[in-house]
């Protein structure tokens, strides 16, 4: 596992844990944490492992972000983008919880794991959709 992407990824789980003092306001403070998550997810396989090795501690983030996801509304947030807070919740939840298929969507605009892929995809170059379907086979 490269030690750069351990450090960008316990950085971002630092940055989603913050999100605790941000309740009822939005923060662009997701959108970094979703840009380090895509630049780990360059290499889907190593991602995938980092969230395997860090599920005790993402268990405990994810509860945060669903506190703070639930606490606002859809607010735009300022950043490259675009979307809002309760939407970049949603794309946190993905990348968490890559290795358990087991995703939470704050908002209508993305419902299933594979539209956010195809997003990721179309913005970053990404591709997601490797691991999606492994894990889908694992789960069923």
């Amino acid at each position: 596992m490269n030690r750069t992407s351990k450090q960008k990824f316990l950085k971002a789980l630092d940055i989603c844990q913050s999100l605790v003092d941000f309740k009822y306001r939005p923060t662009n403070l997701t959108y970094q944490a979703i840009e380090l998550f895509c630049e780990i997810g360059k290499n889907a396989f190593e991602l995938l492992e980092l969230c395997h090795k860090y599920s005790s501690k993402i268990e405990k983030i994810c509860d945060i972000i669903h506190e703070y996801g639930t606490s606002i509304d859809n607010w735009r947030v300022d950043c490259p983008l675009g979307f809002g807070a309760k939407d970049h919740c949603s794309f946190l939840s993905f990348f968490l919880n890559l290795d358990s298929g087991k995703f939470e969507y704050f908002t209508d605009n993305f419902t299933t794991p594979e539209q956010i892929a195809e997003l990721l995809k179309d913005w970053k170059g990404i591709d997601l959709n490797s691991v999606i379907k492994k894990q889908k086979t694992l789960t069923f």
